[in-house]
């Protein structure tokens, strides 16, 4: 695999190979695109038992927060899922990357925590946001304010392109336009 520079990034959004939506090309630096945060967060309640075979579970440890484009105070040791403002799509020939920022990681403030993989053919039905893992390892709140740069994408070629992409395939959270919590119940032959 071999990472795309800057100029291959404007190259590809240009053809509509990759769709960045909002594009600004002043987000492009020289192996990456930033992005920035949207308004929606999924926060966790911390009250009860998740348990990954247990739909219900899951989703009653969350709560849905729109913050309607005021900042979103992370207190510390807090996760929360959020989304980036712009809408993404990859190609099957590529697969992308998250990456955190330096600027934001100097506040303590981890971008992704595990999954930092977009497959290949992700958001080729409809553009989608790419949900971040924000964890605050920080001792103090950190406000985090919609339209900031939050992240890095970066783009890797890879060896053969994929038959069927993500998309194609219906993973689980293929078209997810909000933060969604875990769908591990899925994985699970025998799901409650």
């Amino acid at each position: 695999m071999v990472v795309l520079s800057g100029e291959q990034i404007r190259e590809y959004v240009k053809l509509g190979r990759i769709i960045i939506d909002p594009y600004d090309e002043k987000l492009v630096g020289p192996s990456q695109i930033d992005l920035r945060l949207g308004t929606k967060f999924r926060a966790f309640r911390g009250d009860k038992l998740v348990d990954p075979r247990d739909k219900k579970s899951i989703e009653q440890n969350t709560r849905l927060i729109d913050t309607k484009g005021k900042p979103f105070v992370l207190r510390p040791r807090q996760l929360v899922l959020g989304i980036t403002r712009e809408r993404v799509a990859v190609p099957n020939d590529l697969v992308a990357s998250i990456e955190g920022r330096s600027s934001i990681a100097r506040m303590g403030v981890f971008i992704h925590i595990s999954s930092g993989h977009v497959n290949p053919g992700s958001g080729t039905k409809e553009p989608i946001p790419v949900t971040l893992e924000i964890l605050n390892m920080n001792p103090s709140p950190v406000k985090l304010y919609p339209g900031m740069r939050i992240c890095q994408l970066l783009f890797y070629t890879m060896d053969r392109a994929a038959r069927r992409g993500y998309d194609e395939l219906k993973g689980k959270y293929s078209g997810k336009l909000e933060p969604s919590g875990s769908m591990a119940f899925k994985d699970n032959p025998n799901p409650r």
